[in-house]
């Protein structure tokens, strides 16, 4: 009977260790690829797809991200902010922000107003989903842009350049 309940403790210890690994505060970067001989990586820049097919922004050093994504038939540009790693969106408190195109008859300004989906409960002043209206996007297959000033988690990020559809 004692041995019994010395299994059982071990296993239940064991269990209770192995279901904290990972839970520290150090960020995984295991991307799914190696780096030659071995090398730590944490100073590379990385790719992370976005997951509706748009281009990338990185903010900071993966502080968050922001993807874009153009519908030119229906002459908008969609964007979604995602938490590091773009594996789960990102509410915003924002009512709306800008973004600048430099396209070849000069600057046009973008303004992203906040979505609201009652599917995920998100509403304007609280949601990930921010889209502009943008006509001339029937004429761009590409673009270069710069988002002149955005706070994300506290922090504020200015001048972010970023070509679509490359990203940044």
């Amino acid at each position: 009977m004692r041995k019994m309940r010395l299994v059982i403790f071990v296993l239940i210890g064991t269990a209770v260790v192995l279901s904290q690994v990972g839970c520290g505060g150090e960020v995984s970067h295991d991307h799914g690829h190696s780096h030659a001989g071995g090398e730590d990586h944490h100073h590379e820049p990385h790719y992370h797809e976005p997951p509706h097919g748009g281009a990338g922004v990185t903010l900071g050093n993966e502080d968050a991200h922001i993807e874009f994504l153009v519908d030119a038939e229906v002459g908008t540009v969609t964007a979604w902010f995602f938490k590091p790693h773009m594996e789960q969106y990102l509410r915003m408190k924002l009512e709306s922000f800008e973004v600048l195109v430099k396209r070849s008859e000069g600057e046009t300004k973008l303004v992203f107003e906040a979505l609201a989906n009652p599917g995920t409960g998100e509403t304007v002043g609280n949601t990930s989903q921010f889209v502009a209206k943008a006509e001339w996007l029937g004429k761009a297959e590409t673009f270069d842009a710069v988002i002149p000033e955005i706070t994300v988690l506290g922090k504020t990020y200015n001048n972010l350049e970023f070509n679509y559809p490359k990203g940044n």
